[in-house]
C-alpha cells in the first residue's frame, strides 16, 4: 500500500513539473510560433504587439473542448470585427491519441468553421508555459503582453445553463479600456494529454 501511495504521488508530482504554474493576471504573456493545422504555415503570436489576443487551449477529442467549439468560433468571428485576436493551441499528444494530429485538426476545423488559426504545441511546451491545465483553457493577453483573464469561457458547457461570460467580459472590459473585474475563473474540461518526454 505504501509503494501504491509513493507511486501516486510521484505521479501528481511530475504532473505539476510538466505543467508548471499557471499564468496570473499580471504575467508577461509567452511568445510562440507554431504549426496552423489549417494552412500548413508557422503562426507567431509576439505579445506586445498592440492587440487583444485570446490564447484558447483546446483540441479535437475532449466533449468539453467539443461543446465550446461552435461558441468560440462565434466569439472569434464577433471580435475578429473589432481587432482581437484569437489562437487555438491543441497541446495534445498525437502519438498517444491519434485524433489529434495535424490532419485531424485540420479537417475539424473546416468541419467546424474556425474562424481563427487552430495551431499544434508538438511537444505540449506552449501549455507549459501559459500553464494550461484543461481543455478549454482561455488567456486573455493585452496589447502590452501582459495576461488580464485566465479560467473558462464561460461557466458551463450548456449555453441555457450558462450564468457567467468571463471571455467576452473579459474582452468587453479591455475592449473599453477597463479593468477587468473578475480576472480568474476555474478553468474545467478535459486534462492536458501532454506529450510524452520519454
Amino acid at each position: 500500500m505504501k509503494k501504491l501511495s509513493l507511486a501516486l504521488l510521484l505521479l501528481f508530482a511530475a504532473s505539476l513539473l510538466v505543467a508548471g504554474e499557471e499564468l496570473s493576471p499580471g504575467a508577461k504573456a509567452p511568445a510562440f510560433s507554431l504549426r496552423d493545422a489549417t494552412t500548413g504555415k508557422s503562426v507567431a503570436f509576439q505579445p506586445g504587439n498592440g492587440k487583444i489576443s485570446a490564447v484558447v487551449f483546446t483540441c479535437n477529442s475532449c466533449p468539453y473542448s467539443k461543446a465550446f467549439e461552435q461558441r468560440l468560433a462565434a466569439i472569434g468571428r464577433d471580435y475578429a470585427k473589432k481587432g482581437v485576436v484569437f489562437y487555438a493551441v491543441n497541446p495534445n499528444d498525437d502519438r498517444r491519441y491519434p485524433a489529434e494530429t495535424l490532419d485531424e485538426m485540420k479537417e475539424r476545423a473546416a468541419d467546424k468553421g474556425f474562424p481563427f488559426p487552430y495551431l499544434k504545441d508538438g511537444d505540449s511546451s506552449v501549455a507549459a508555459a501559459y500553464g494550461a491545465r484543461v481543455t478549454p483553457h482561455v488567456f486573455v493577453v493585452d496589447g502590452t503582453g501582459i495576461v488580464r483573464y485566465r479560467g473558462y469561457v464561460d461557466d458551463s458547457a450548456k449555453p441555457a445553463e450558462r450564468e457567467h461570460t468571463g471571455l467576452t467580459d473579459a474582452l468587453d472590459a479591455l475592449l473599453a479600456n477597463r479593468q477587468v473585474s473578475t480576472a480568474t475563473s476555474k478553468a474545467f474540461g478535459c486534462s492536458i494529454k501532454w506529450k510524452n518526454k520519454a
